[in-house]
């Protein structure tokens, strides 16, 4: 009988420890770093000032809103300040993020005319940057496209700029 109980026993403790190393168990550790939106907000608007149609041609305001003509004969003095966009852009501190600044067309009583953008932001003009935690200034220019013996008006269209991190 002890023969049998200490079998019984073997049998038990041994299916009781071979349970065991069939399960197994480890740990990791659960991180979220949570980071300030990104944020931009309006600042100057993008002027071309005046402008004779003439035969048409393209004009330029550069992102330090200096302007130039492809076509001479539109030069004129302007009424109005040429000037630059320029947007305040705040990133979290060493975070990538895009600027994308899509084609628009301005309207009047005339043709439409097209208008393409560049940016600079503090230097970056690539369509990426990264942010400081602090605001940096984004400065936007573009270029107009004006046809031969545009009608005579003043010609409006609203740019957005997107910002978005990476």
């Amino acid at each position: 009988m002890k023969k049998i109980t200490f079998i019984l026993l073997a049998l038990i403790t041994g299916t009781a420890f071979a349970q065991n190393a069939a399960e197994a168990s480890g740990t990791a550790d659960v991180f979220a770093e949570i980071v300030t939106p990104i944020e931009i907000t309006d600042g100057s608007d993008l002027n071309f000032g005046s402008i004779v149609a003439a035969e048409g041609g393209a004009v330029r305001v550069n992102t330090e809103g200096a302007r130039s003509f492809s076509n001479t004969n539109m030069e004129v003095v302007s009424a109005n300040a040429i000037t630059a966009a320029s947007f305040s852009v705040t990133a979290a501190d060493q975070y990538s993020y895009s600027i994308s600044i899509p084609s628009i067309v301005l309207t009047g009583a005339g043709n439409d005319m097209p208008v393409s953008f560049t940016h600079d932001l503090e230097g970056e003009t690539d369509g990426t940057a990264t942010g400081s935690g602090l605001p940096q200034t984004l400065k936007v220019g573009g270029l107009l496209t004006v046809a031969s013996g545009q009608t005579a008006d003043t010609y409006e269209g609203t740019v957005t700029v997107t910002v978005a991190y990476e």
